[in-house]
């Protein structure tokens, strides 16, 4: 029988119970404890594996999630804590049975009310209290049902004032951890004067000369004074607020070499911007990738849409591809600028590119796209997420947001600053007066200028030093097909591929090569050929291409819209605007010609123009969005249209009702067809650059 390895705190169902792994002894036995009665038991790991093997045992090693102040706790051995506190716990766990029987018919609050009432009848003169009851539950459910979470945390308590007794000690106790150690705490003179209140409602129970002592509010304010102050703190506003304040600051994550980690974060920049033509649109997002190692922006994206695999995919893509064209466009955008009189350049450099090794991102919902999951697994980027509610992990971003606002954007026309008190009665719409390609380049002057060449208080080093010091030991990893880049941080869909080609959102995809693959892909095992399922890469900025991927030969096969000058530089999401408009016009999508796609998205181009102006600042980013992205595509008057065909183009169509040759069966012969056609096809992701042969 094979041995096998049980972690420390693994939970194993043995005999009908559950117990959990204490600890391994020297003679390869496991020492478990039962988490229902806190019994030891040993048992010797062939032995649980023979009981595993043969279903008698079975073993979890998901840890429920559990309260953090009782971590330290429950870490410890029952049999490790004092006689008097496994007795409490016990009889603590005895009235948490009686309510699990009762929930069965039950909700809590009426369990908890007849396990009191019970108790007062079996001759209990002072039962626990509601509150007491039902905070035994909750600590025994978030300590995964475990009796050590229902020992006495006298860690706690503090120092015992000298003139309470057992008993009103224990009341004192009660009172702080329902009133004191919670959310919505009690003053102390409140904690004092419910304490007050419950010894005086006791003493009436007991003759004169038995009743308990009520000491000055000053012994009760200094035993609250003597609590653990983490532990209040934790209780009150949270033990991530605790920590800000009591736990220990170290290094963090270090990065070894650059692009070793790579932190990415968005941010909603403090500056509203305007049109070319004077319209104010509203306050961009900047989406940014920091080298962990020199603090070097490594790439950035700036768009007024909120934050989604777009404006993530643009980022990764601006880092990953070298910078020397991006900084002569930037120019050359700024320079066209009207009003633009200086010349403008760069004093620096940015050397920074190349494929990250890990990329850390927080758990916002476009952070959890599974297309960008692919693509960094294409890219071998190994992608990791910081845990819920902590900024700090990617505090090295976070300073170089801060530092930008304060160096340069609260110092532009236009800036909002961090909050009204700063802003005062400053009008950041009269002010304002850049464009976002007025913003691209003084974000990219910032960069390049100053922070690259200003000594970092961590680093102690010039930013652009400690990267090029860096990149001659351990130099980048870098894809140099730039069309491959551009394909892996495409979307990735899954498409049914027939004699029409492909659809995607209503748009028809279809070529030559594309009809060979399939005939190739079809199978006959039915008796029925069957359309085969082949997976897609496009970008969502532009369906006028569409790569679909010949699994067998490794490589993606680019296929033209048919409506090829209605699709050019289009976006999805102008797309959906055209189809939404068109269904208010009751048009069939399906039988809807290429000339109507642009009739509509003509007269959305002119209502966007006019929406610009609009006071609703939702309306008005859409409608710049759109305009926008039109002049971009080249369309200043909006879509240019349609243009006829020659027959040589047409010929190259295929209908759906034409037949075809024998399809081609090897790499080779496809690879000479695309070339002779004069398609160009991508090898991203192919680990066999020099030629893909067919599998086996």
């Amino acid at each position: 029988m094979s041995m096998i390895h049980i972690p420390v705190n693994t939970r194993v169902c043995l005999d009908a119970e559950v117990y959990k792994v204490v600890c391994h002894t020297e003679s390869d036995e496991l020492n478990l404890t039962c988490l229902r009665t806190g019994k030891p038991l040993l048992i010797s790991a062939r032995e649980l594996a023979e009981k595993v093997v043969e279903g008698e045992a079975s073993i979890d090693q998901q840890i429920p999630e559990m309260d953090t102040s009782l971590k330290g706790q429950l870490e410890k051995r029952f049999e490790a804590f004092s006689e008097s506190d496994k007795a409490v716990a016990r009889e603590r766990l005895s009235y948490i049975h009686k309510v699990e029987e009762l929930l069965v018919s039950s909700n809590l609050t009426m369990a908890i009310n007849e396990v009191i009432k019970g108790a007062e009848r079996g001759g209990k003169a002072i039962p626990p209290s509601f509150s007491a009851i039902w905070r035994w539950y909750d600590e025994w459910l978030k300590g995964g049902r475990n009796i050590t979470a229902l020992v006495p945390r006298h860690h706690l308590k503090g120092r015992r004032p000298t003139c309470l007794c057992n008993r009103s000690f224990e009341i004192l106790h009660e009172v702080v951890e329902d009133h004191y150690l919670v959310r919505t705490p009690k003053t102390k003179l409140g904690v004092f004067n419910l304490f007050k209140s419950r010894l005086m409602k006791e003493n009436k129970l007991y003759p004169e000369a038995g009743r308990m002592h009520i000491p000055s509010s000053r012994s009760i304010y200094r035993f609250l004074a003597g609590l653990n102050p983490y532990e209040v703190m934790a209780a009150q506003k949270g033990r991530r607020q605790a920590d800000k304040v009591f736990a220990g600051v170290g290094p963090g994550i270090v990065a070894k070499f650059p692009l070793h980690i790579v932190q990415v974060d968005h941010q909603l920049m403090d500056i509203i911007l305007r049109t070319k033509d004077g319209k104010v649109i509203g306050r961009p997002w900047l989406t940014l990738a920091l080298d962990l190692y020199s603090r070097m922006p490594v790439g950035f994206y700036v768009s007024f849409d909120s934050p989604g695999y777009v404006s993530v995919m643009h980022c990764l893509k601006h880092a990953i591809l070298p910078k020397e064209e991006y900084l002569k466009q930037v120019l050359a955008q700024f320079e066209a600028q009207p009003g633009t009189t200086s010349d403008a350049n760069f004093g620096s450099i940015w050397p920074c590119f190349g494929v990250m090794d890990t990329l850390v991102l927080d758990n916002a919902l476009e952070f959890h796209s599974q297309d960008l999951l692919d693509s960094c697994s294409q890219l071998a980027i190994s992608v990791e997420y910081n845990p819920a509610r902590t900024p700090h992990y990617k505090g090295a971003v976070e300073r170089f947001f801060g530092t930008l606002n304060t160096k340069l954007i609260h110092t532009l026309p236009g800036t909002t600053f961090s909050n009204p008190e700063q802003r005062g009665d400053y009008n950041s719409d009269k002010s304002a007066c850049l464009t976002i390609e007025d913003l691209e380049f003084l974000l990219t002057k910032f960069i390049v200028d100053e922070h690259a060449v200003t000594e970092h208080s961590t680093l102690k080093k010039l930013p652009l030093e400690k990267w090029q010091n860096g990149v001659r030991e351990h130099p980048v990893r870098f894809i140099s097909n730039q069309q491959d880049v551009a394909v892996l941080l495409f979307k990735v869909k899954v498409k049914k591929l027939t004699r029409t080609g492909i659809r995607i959102m209503g748009l028809n995809y279809q070529s030559h090569s594309l009809q060979i693959l399939r005939q190739r892909l079809m199978t006959n095992s039915s008796g029925k050929p069957a359309n085969p399922e082949v997976r897609i890469k496009f970008d969502p900025e532009d369906l006028a291409v569409i790569h679909v991927e010949d699994s067998r030969a490794k490589l993606f096969i680019p296929v033209n819209c048919t409506h090829e000058t209605y699709a050019l530089q289009l976006s999805i999401w102008r797309h959906r605007l055209i189809r939404k408009a068109m269904l208010k016009r009751k048009l069939d999508l399906r039988k809807v010609s290429e000339d109507d796609f642009l009739e509509i998205r003509q007269s959305l181009f002119e209502v966007a123009e006019e929406l610009i102006e609009s006071r609703q600042k939702r309306k008005r980013k859409a409608a710049n969005r759109f305009t926008s992205e039109e002049k971009k595509a080249g369309n200043d008057n909006g879509p240019h249209p349609k243009t006829e065909r020659t027959v040589e183009e047409q010929a190259d169509d295929v209908s759906s009702d034409e037949t075809f040759a024998s399809p081609f069966h090897s790499p080779e012969e496809l690879e000479d067809e695309l070339k002779r056609r004069g398609w160009r096809t991508s090898r991203a992701g192919d680990p066999n650059q020099g030629g893909g042969e067919a599998d086996a």
